[in-house]
């Protein structure tokens, strides 16, 4: 016998009755199928465990219950092949344009690049700068590129970079750390002294550090043409000066 649709209701509306099926007292949290023949009030799973209405003469079968099923019940609704199909072209897309997303140019292009490390007070980059642009603008073989930084920013990095095997070409170390890597045996050898003592540094022009080339460059000769560039060329500053001005802003404070 085909009966009346049903629908879910609120338990809150009948707190206090008795489902007719199970005897049990409805609570204000269930969910509830009333009779819509006999308005005998079932829980909603007795409902569906007696096939319709529990209440004894009474020929309503479970029809297809209106309203939403609660959560978790029954199987998620199937995917449509659209968004199945769309969600794939979407990550096709994008992995398609991370792979052929044109790169910014090299502004070394075919030209060794130098990569000159150190910090700097606020003069001394704007001279450095400037003094890199100009070499970058006439050389035909080597770019420099100036990693400049502010005091106590560079000793974390140039560590990381070491342990990487991307340690800078040209660097300017303070006293402490030249001592420290020229006893390691890690920098080049930039010449000899009078006195046939291996030179590993050059006191810096502007600062009271010590400019060095590390030994694991890969263009030992580009490098020092770079560091003698620089060398010759950063406006110089007394060392009386300095020693007077000696501060962390004013060095390299590796």
């Amino acid at each position: 016998m085909k009966g009346n649709l049903e629908k879910i209701s609120q338990g809150q509306l009948h707190t206090g009755q008795t489902c007719v099926y199970c005897e049990d007292a409805i609570d204000s949290q269930d969910e509830v199928v009333v009779c819509p023949r006999c308005r005998s009030v079932h829980h909603v799973e007795c409902w569906r465990d007696k096939g319709g209405c529990g209440k004894t003469g009474c020929p309503q079968v479970a029809q297809a219950i209106k309203g939403e099923r609660p959560p978790g019940d029954g199987p998620p609704p199937p995917v449509s092949k659209k968004v199945i199909i769309a969600s794939v072209l979407g990550v096709l897309a994008v992995i398609l344009l991370m792979v052929f997303w044109p790169k910014p140019p090299d502004p070394a292009l075919s030209r060794t690049k130098v990569v000159v490390m150190g910090e700097a007070y606020y003069e001394l980059s704007e001279s450095m700068t400037q003094l890199a642009e100009n070499f970058n603008a006439t050389s035909e073989d080597i770019y420099i590129e100036l990693q400049l930084l502010p005091a106590g920013g560079m000793d974390a990095k140039l560590v990381v970079l070491i342990a990487a095997n991307e340690a800078p070409d040209v660097i300017a170390l303070d006293e402490d750390r030249f001592a420290y890597f020229s006893a390691e045996g890690v920098l080049l050898p930039l010449g000899e002294d009078e006195s046939g003592d291996v030179i590993y540094g050059v006191e810096h022009p502007a600062q009271l550090s010590q400019m060095v080339i590390w030994g694991a460059t890969q263009n030992p000769e580009a490098a020092l043409e770079v560091l003698h560039y620089f060398l010759a060329n950063i406006p110089p500053v007394e060392k009386e000066i300095l020693e007077g001005l000696k501060s962390p802003p004013l060095m390299f404070g590796y």
